[in-house]
């Protein structure tokens, strides 16, 4: 079988690249540093995506470019905080298929964080997922809870057709995604347990049966 040369460059994005965090607005994306804990090796953005300080969610829009993906979604509080992504807002999961992804409620609430979420309070959203072939991979949106802003489906939340999400069991779903292999399992050489260096810590953790539930429902609904 022949491949024209467009037909080549069209697939060669596809597997040189491992995902991109398309909303909210990504801090960047580097290839060579995006095995860099946190943020991919991106410092932080000069602007902030708001998100609403209502309504207790917001999307998570991604493009994924392995055929196979676990992926774990977290966050941290504050204007500068390093590497402290101690709240799991989405524990691991797995998405089969390549190109457009979108979580459209990412749940989070003050039972979640500990706290109550304030007008003007600033975060950081970490997407982190398995490496190819071992670690992990990172990508960070700084963002800010605002009053001035209502949920809103950004162009970017879709999912492809024969895009597929799968909740992990719950053994699985509670290890960090930068220790699992795409089906589930520890990496070789990892630890088995929920921490590790360049892993998140989980103070809080939302609860994978009511995750697991949105999820699918959630998709299936794009």
């Amino acid at each position: 079988m022949k491949f024209s040369l467009l037909t080549f460059t069209a697939i060669v994005p596809l597997v040189s690249a491992h995902f991109k965090l398309m909303y909210p607005t990504s801090r960047g994306f580097d290839e060579d540093t995006m095995t860099n804990f946190p943020c991919g090796g991106m410092s932080q953005s000069s602007g902030r995506t708001k998100l609403p300080l209502s309504g207790g969610s917001f999307p998570v829009a991604l493009e994924m470019h392995h055929a196979q993906t676990a992926v774990e979604v977290l966050l941290a509080l504050g204007n500068d905080p390093g590497d402290n992504f101690n709240i799991v807002l989405s524990p691991t999961f797995k998405v089969s298929g390549l190109g457009e992804f979108c979580l459209p409620h990412v749940e989070i609430n003050q039972e979640l964080i500990g706290r109550n979420l304030t007008d003007g309070m600033n975060a950081t959203i970490q997407v982190q997922t398995n490496g190819d072939p071992s670690g992990g991979l990172y990508a960070c949106s700084d963002i800010q809870f605002s009053s001035d802003v209502t949920y809103q489906t950004p162009s970017a939340c879709t999912n492809n057709t024969n895009l597929v999400a799968t909740a992990f069991p719950k053994d699985s779903a509670a290890r960090n995604a930068n220790e699992s292999t795409s089906e589930g399992q520890a990496q070789s050489g990892s630890s088995s347990s929920s921490t590790s260096k360049g892993a998140a810590v989980p103070m809080q953790t939302a609860a994978w049966g009511v995750i697991g539930a949105a999820l699918v429902g959630g998709i299936a609904a794009l």
